[in-house]
């Protein structure tokens, strides 16, 4: 019968639950850089379009919001985070638009980076709940 094709959704949300207090410190350590990649595309996308030119956008997988300010400086509504782990998503919405998630400014503006984190397996979640 060989190994599943997936792990079970509790497997993974287990997973990441244990790891999300440790999750930005040790992919700092190992130098991740996927945020920025994701926001230098973005940006790319955005390049030649005035202000700020998505109306909304989807942080699917979002963790704990790593890639959340990278986004946020495109979308002019809605930046929505979706992840099955709720210890990462508590930690993404205790991030700011200026303090938290990978970003240390100054806290001029303390408006959350996410407008909505909802906690949903991206492979089963339909559409209409975004």
């Amino acid at each position: 019968e060989g190994a599943p094709s997936k792990a079970a959704p509790g497997f993974v949300e287990a997973l990441f639950d244990d790891f999300a207090d440790s999750f930005d410190r040790k992919l700092t350590e190992l130098e991740y850089t996927v945020p920025a990649m994701a926001g230098a595309a973005v940006d790319a996308l955005a390049r030649g379009r005035p202000g700020r030119p998505f109306a909304s956008a989807l942080d699917a997988g979002c963790g704990t919001g790593l890639a959340g300010p990278h986004l946020r400086r495109h979308v002019s509504g809605p930046l929505v985070g979706v992840d099955l782990s709720t210890k990462m998503l508590r930690i993404a919405a205790a991030c700011t638009r200026s303090d938290g998630c990978g970003v240390q400014g100054s806290a001029r503006d303390q408006r959350p980076l996410y407008d909505e984190l909802l906690a949903l397996d991206l492979e089963t979640m339909p559409l209409p709940d975004l």
